[in-house]
């Protein structure tokens, strides 16, 4: 049975179905009702808010300091908690939640503080890329480059300070390692660690001195997880990365058939199929077109059908195969662009509930206000 709108003009619940009928009456339920989902109520009592079925059995209880119910949705009930739209289910199991932060972010001076930071850390990661990039050009141990060096591992200081206010200024240091963003939370918390390893003492030893400056050009991996784009990238490529393997497989077996038969029918007279693992060089040559056309006048010297086996390869690898791979990774960046909208679309929906509640409002303290005035002119008439 679907609820279609409920009375609760005295003591009871009544329950009516879309036709209008009344289906049930709940009694014994204190507590004022404020909304119901397809097949239950939720009632606001004392410090909590509960939720019954039709038969007034009850389903998951909410206490009132943890959130504030925003609304109910079907089957769903949507709570506010810390600034985020929580969503549970009818038995309080949690379903999922919607970050406000970007959506409020510039409303007050906390949000604005955080804006800005992740603009300073952005803009470190970009001049730490450029002095990366400036320093190979530069001679050892020149002023210059010491200067660069310097700004370099004091920029890995400001990025071990930005984690661990991350990690421990947030909401729980749980958010961080088990949120939403837990993905790239570790992945920020990976690089640091690793780039900033120059700092312990004896770890150049174990090393080596080029390991660790190669351990420190790490950070500039931040950059991806700074950027939403790259993100989006990044998720793309991870959505793809089932279909690419597969797809992988099939060129490692192209590979493997192509360079065994490369061997059997040139490798007694040409060098570039003398082996297997040189066949696989020379077969990775040809699919980028690195001077095949040389290639194929040497081998047809010897064998005026070795076109066919060069032709055949170069259409399945260069052309199919290739063109496969950026499809998949193509569509994927297509899936993920549009659970992007549909989220973004969730929020703004969300938004504009609250807006008709706050209007709701608005109209209902007006009246009261109204009524009040009445019964203030009435009162100053007597």
């Amino acid at each position: 049975m679907k609820i279609s709108y409920i009375n609760t003009s005295d003591d009871k619940i009544r329950i009516y179905n879309s036709e209008g009928y009344l289906t049930k009456v709940l009694d014994g339920i204190e507590g004022h009702v404020c909304g119901h989902g397809d097949d239950f109520v939720i009632v606001e009592q004392d410090d909590r808010y509960k939720a019954f079925d039709t038969d007034g059995k009850l389903l998951s209880t909410f206490k009132k300091h943890d959130c504030r119910l925003s609304s109910v949705d079907g089957d769903n009930i949507i709570m506010c908690e810390d600034g985020n739209f929580v969503y549970y289910d009818k038995f309080g199991k949690h379903q999922r939640h919607i970050e406000m932060r970007e959506a409020i972010k510039g409303s007050g001076s906390r949000h604005k503080l955080a804006h800005y930071g992740e603009a300073f850390i952005t803009i470190l990661i970009v001049l730490n890329a450029l002095a990366a990039g400036a320093m190979t050009y530069l001679a050892d141990d020149s002023a210059l480059e010491r200067w660069l060096n310097i700004f370099c591992d004091v920029s890995i200081i400001i990025f071990v300070i930005e984690i661990l206010i991350r990690i421990f200024c947030g909401k729980t240091v749980k958010t961080f390692f088990k949120g939403e963003d837990a993905g790239w939370n570790w992945f920020d918390l990976i690089v640091t660690v690793v780039s900033s390893l120059s700092f312990f003492t004896g770890i150049e030893g174990v090393v080596g001195a080029r390991a660790i400056r190669i351990l420190r050009e790490l950070r500039l991996l931040r950059v991806v997880s700074g950027s939403s784009n790259m993100k989006r990238i990044f998720h793309a490529l991870i959505y793809a990365l089932p279909q690419i393997s597969w797809a992988s497989l099939f060129f490692v077996l192209l590979y493997y058939i192509y360079g065994i038969i490369g061997v059997e029918m040139f490798g007694a007279f040409s060098e570039n199929f003398e082996s297997l693992h040189r066949s696989f060089l020379t077969l990775l040559q040809l699919m980028t077109f690195d001077d095949w056309t040389a290639i194929t006048t040497g081998l047809m010297e010897y064998s005026p059908l070795a076109w066919i086996y060069i032709v055949s390869f170069l259409i399945l690898a260069a052309y199919i195969l290739a063109n496969l791979i950026v499809g998949i990774v193509v569509d994927a960046l297509n899936e993920v662009r549009e659970k992007e909208e549909i989220e973004h679309s969730d929020i703004e929906r969300e938004f504009s509930k609250l807006e008709e509640q706050l209007e709701s409002v608005k109209r209902l303290l007006k009246k009261t206000d109204d009524k009040s005035d009445a019964k203030n002119d009435k009162s100053d008439e007597n």
